[in-house]
């Protein structure tokens, strides 16, 4: 299982079909986006796990969500807002992490 750790923003321009890409949000150049971009931070070593979505006046909403280990490199996010979503990872670099949601 691919291990989960740092700050990771929705880079929507680079999806590839089902996937969802993701860049690291402090190192990664993102270009100007007129829609506001999802967040993910997982926190080190199974540490607390934020999720940001962009809010009715553009401005972050953070949550705090559970992560569940499914196996075979599949999760569940679950909290506020967020009646278990399950996910496949199917990358995890240091400068790219690309999810399938089920």
């Amino acid at each position: 299982m691919m291990n989960l750790t740092g700050s990771w923003t929705h880079s929507f321009e680079e999806d590839e079909g089902s996937v969802q890409v993701f860049r690291p949000t402090q190192s990664f150049d993102f270009p100007p986006a007129r829609r506001g971009r999802e967040t993910v931070d997982f926190g080190m070593g199974g540490g607390p796990v934020v999720r940001g979505m962009p809010g009715a006046d553009d401005r972050q909403q953070h949550s705090h969500v559970n992560l569940t280990a499914l196996g075979m490199n599949r999760f569940r996010l679950e909290g506020p807002g967020m009646p278990g979503q399950v996910f496949e990872l199917v990358e995890a670099r240091s400068d790219v992490l690309k999810l399938r949601q089920d």
